[in-house]
């Protein structure tokens, strides 16, 4: 790509949503980010288990500067590489004690009482870009 196309574009991906950018340079994103950011704006409560496309039976929340010692602990076994989780949300999900999948939502806006929930945590929307962990009543 030659440079002036490459100002160009950085220019447009400054002015235009993320969406369009990833077409230009791909998007790291996982689905699950895009399904919770939906849930965050819509308004209503969903089954997290309804917003995965794999099996677990238990999830882990942990929150920017969570250190990697409590993480390690929490989930039982090596998660991250560095010594804090520092960007956005991480969700650890599990299946019969194995790490199956983790995801880091960018942002810090999901949060929960208590870091571990099972299969049927809800996650609720709490207005101001705002997500909640919580497990039904």
């Amino acid at each position: 790509m030659s440079r002036r196309f490459r100002t160009i574009v950085v220019t447009l991906c400054c002015a235009l949503p993320a969406t369009a950018c990833s077409l230009f340079f791909g998007s790291d994103e996982d689905p699950l980010e895009r399904e919770l950011g939906t849930v965050r704006d819509g308004g209503r409560a969903v089954p997290l288990h309804d917003l995965t496309d794999f099996a677990w039976d238990e999830v882990h929340l942990f929150n920017e500067y969570t250190r990697a010692e409590v993480i390690n602990e929490v989930v039982g076994s090596p998660v991250i590489g560095s010594d804090r989780h520092m960007a956005g949300s991480l969700l650890v999900f599990e299946d019969h004690g194995s790490v199956v999948k983790k995801v880091e939502v960018s942002g810090d806006y999901i949060r929960a009482t208590g870091s571990t929930f099972g299969a049927d945590v809800l996650a609720v929307p709490m207005g101001e870009n705002g997500l909640r962990l919580e497990t039904p009543s």
